[in-house]
């Protein structure tokens, strides 16, 4: 019969030195889930006592203040205001100050929204009543405002030519509001604003902006171990399926560095060849010879062929983009502008963050190569397909 683990056995032994076993066999984990638990599911129970409390817990990978604060982040993104009380708690047992906890609060006013904020907000005032805070003392930022990383400007810039053309609000108070007001508030530390919102993307799934904030969270002083850890726990607070779907973005920023390339490197004609996918093209489109410059290069891109009437999604670049027409007939619009046929031997520049789509003439195949500059993890935003009316209305 399978017993599993048990009520009452202690696993604090797999947490620590091979030495210290006997130890820990003889020092069980105190009780930690409630009787209601123990009575509706005994075996949540045993782990809750023994694996999350008595393993999880107590690894040293991440201090027990850190492990409080990824798990209040957690919980206020996932809406779970409910388990709020005990974790205010124990992070004030963990070494959190009441004013990080209270910044804490706002910073996820702005990536969990600010309902899964004010309802945090809610429980938190009960806990400072309880605990003796003075919430008077919360209002006060000492020191200065936090000095800004070395990323930042880069940062502000590709918020500017991706975001400002389509959301210029948003792009706005992303760069004035977020960065330059919320991240620099000396309340709570820039590592530790870095570690909320990564446990608040794990915990929404909102992995688009993962990298991003992994890669900021180790300029701001995290460590590749740290970030690991910090997912194990998650694991258990936001779901396994969460911290899984978000391994793979970890894997990329924190894996072995890629190795050096050659110095010199011919890629030859049709060597990656692949189906234009679906969601970005209309008709037959096939990319290949595909390039990518070695860093500190951010220049690539492929040759692409296009059968009669084939063409892109509207699109752009945030570095802007070059087309070398290869062959054929082609059509490139910019919005707003007219429908223009390209030749072989022609040149396409399209400026930086303009929407504009370009394929093959109805009646010509067309190859061009394409050739871009990544900014940050992409060089290219998709969007809408061009329809049969626009890729007809002003053709010649």
């Amino acid at each position: 019969m399978w017993t599993g683990i048990t009520i009452g056995t202690s696993l604090a032994a797999v947490a620590l030195a091979p030495g210290d076993t006997a130890a820990a066999q003889t020092a069980p984990v105190a009780p930690r889930a409630p009787q209601s638990m123990r009575e509706v599911a005994p075996g949540l129970a045993a782990y809750t006592d023994n694996v999350l409390f008595g393993e999880v817990w107590e690894r040293p990978g991440l201090a027990k203040r850190d492990r409080s604060l990824v798990t209040i982040a957690s919980l206020i993104a996932g809406g779970r205001s409910a388990q709020l009380t005990s974790h205010l708690r124990i992070g004030l047992g963990n070494g959190l100050k009441p004013v990080e906890i209270a910044e804490i609060l706002t910073h996820m006013g702005f990536y969990a929204g600010w309902p899964n904020a004010v309802s945090a907000v809610v429980v938190a005032q009960d806990v400072f009543k309880a605990q003796g805070v003075d919430t008077a003392s919360l209002a006060v930022q000492e020191g200065g405002p936090l000095t800004a990383p070395a990323s930042d400007a880069a940062r502000a810039e590709r918020v500017r030519a991706t975001v400002a053309p389509t959301a210029p609000a948003l792009a706005d108070y992303t760069n004035r509001i977020l960065f330059e007001d919320l991240w620099r508030r000396p309340a709570l530390a820039a590592r530790d604003r870095s570690l909320a919102t990564i446990a608040a993307l794990v915990t929404t799934g909102d992995v688009a902006q993962l990298e991003f904030h992994l890669r900021l969270g180790l300029e701001n002083g995290l460590s590749p171990a740290e970030l690991a850890e910090a997912f194990n726990h998650l694991a258990f607070y936001a779901g396994w399926p969460r911290a899984m779907g978000a391994v793979p973005v970890l894997a990329r920023v924190t894996g072995p560095a890629e190795s050096i390339p050659s110095p010199l490197t011919v890629v030859r004609a049709g060597t990656s060849p692949v189906a234009g996918p679906a969601r970005n093209f209309t008709g037959s489109v096939q990319v290949d010879t595909s390039f990518r410059g070695a860093a500190p290069s951010r220049l690539g891109g492929a040759r692409v062929t296009f059968q009669p009437g084939a063409r892109t999604n509207w699109h752009s670049h945030a570095l802007g983009q070059t087309l070398l027409i290869a062959s054929g007939r082609g059509l490139v619009q910019d919005e707003g502008g007219a429908v223009r046929e390209v030749r072989a031997g022609d040149i396409v520049v399209t400026a930086p963050g303009v929407r504009h789509w370009h394929g093959a003439a109805r009646d010509s195949v067309m190859s061009h190569f394409a050739i871009s500059e990544r900014s940050g993890d992409a060089d290219v935003i998709w969007m809408e397909p061009v329809s049969d009316a626009q890729y007809r209305g002003r053709a010649k």
